[in-house]
């Protein structure tokens, strides 16, 4: 491989993320990594702030900027830890855990699921799936 095979595939991994995330927002209303953030307070409950930057791999001005919005919207609550003022403690509200009980069946969800289904089979998925974790962990040193 040469250097610029290796920036023209870089390139299309990016726009391949820019695209895909782009459809995710439009067919679901919902930032990727908002949707994200929802779904690990669903499964994980009330969580520190600096829990969801380690969870997300993003710096804690990105988290602060996808909190005040989701907060601004209603879906997370925000108060300083009693026993800790430094942590900020952050939980779903009920609205959002209302919606979220219905996540993937929604009708923009299955159209969005149906949309990928037709794209990928199951196996390319999972071969994509084990691909983009190999690039993820990429470290050279």
């Amino acid at each position: 491989m040469t250097i610029t095979e290796l920036v023209d595939l870089l390139y299309q991994l990016k726009l391949a993320d820019l695209n895909v995330t782009s459809l995710f927002k439009n067919q679901t209303g919902f930032n990727l990594t908002r949707y994200v953030i929802l779904l690990f307070l669903k499964k994980n409950g009330r969580t520190t702030q600096g829990s969801l930057q380690r969870k997300l791999q993003i710096d804690n001005a990105a988290v602060t900027r996808h909190l005040k919005e989701l907060e601004e919207q209603g879906h997370v609550t925000r108060e300083r830890n009693p026993q800790n003022n430094r942590e900020v403690l952050v939980t779903l509200t009920a609205a959002a855990q209302q919606e979220l009980k219905h996540c993937g069946e929604t009708p923009a969800d299955k159209i969005l699921l149906a949309f990928f289904g037709e794209q990928f089979t199951p196996a390319e998925i999972a071969q994509l799936a084990g691909l983009l974790q190999r690039l993820s962990n990429l470290n050279l040193s």
